[in-house]
């Protein structure tokens, strides 16, 4: 039976599961859920006497959530975008930390979503297989070793498309802005000398990674996510925390 979600109430959409209850029914507790009556999935905390129990996140939408405020907080403080009044320049370097800190935010937690997006989708039965590069030997993976030892590429590629029965993304805009994404999150995680490059005699504007990352025309990196997200799910049949995104 298809649910309502229009009869689902107003809940955060952090929620990882967030249902309608169809007839009524019994809890563990011993109370009794109505019918029409939101569900989730709960989780219990314990930490020493204290417990606490909240809602099951979506780590998905967590990461997701803090690249779009990061986003949009660097945004709002872009020294190129924004006019920013004269200083000297030790204030204005701090300005542009400020800035710096919040958009490598922005795309580490984009990426990082994007993660383990891809890794909750893969489903609990899959049998992946592949050919090993070096030895050539064919080997049948399953959910746990997929997870671990194939690449983000391929599981939105190949490994997703198929669980999902959707086309591969790849060729279309969505994988073009990903590469983008992934290619800058590279760089961040895996600084090399000429990204931390600075001004010289000879070479005064260097391509450096702070020069890319203080570009005016930043690319909305938690929507590139979405978008990516949004590809394997037909309209209003995908997740609470996505449907429900704020952005």
């Amino acid at each position: 039976m298809s649910i309502d979600q229009s009869s689902i109430p107003k809940l955060d959409w952090r929620y990882r599961v967030v249902t309608t209850i169809i007839k009524d029914a019994k809890l563990p507790s011993g109370k009794i859920a109505k019918a029409g009556s939101s569900a989730s999935v709960t989780t219990v905390i314990k930490h020493g006497r204290k417990t606490l129990s909240i809602g099951d996140p979506s780590a998905t939408a967590l990461y997701l959530s803090q690249s779009h405020k990061s986003y949009t907080q660097a945004i709002q403080n872009h020294p190129f975008v924004n006019e920013l009044p004269a200083t000297e320049e030790n204030e204005l370097s701090a300005r542009v930390y400020d800035y710096l800190e919040c958009i490598m935010t922005s795309v580490l937690f984009a990426f990082s979503s994007l993660e383990a997006f891809a890794n909750e989708e893969i489903p609990e039965d899959l049998i992946h297989e592949a050919q090993r590069r070096q030895s050539g030997i064919h080997v049948a993976y399953q959910k746990h070793s997929v997870e671990r030892y194939v690449s983000l590429d391929e599981k939105l590629s190949i490994i997703l498309p198929k669980a999902k029965g959707k086309p591969s993304p790849k060729g279309l805009n969505v994988w073009t802005e990903f590469v983008i994404l992934r290619r800058l999150r590279d760089r961040l995680v895996h600084l090399k000398s000429l990204d931390r490059a600075h001004s010289k005699a000879d070479n005064l504007y260097p391509k450096s990674i702070w020069s890319e990352l203080l570009a005016p025309n930043q690319p909305n990196f938690p929507l590139i996510v979405k978008n990516m997200m949004l590809h394997f799910f037909d309209e209003n049949n995908s997740h609470h925390w996505l449907r429900n995104c704020p952005f």
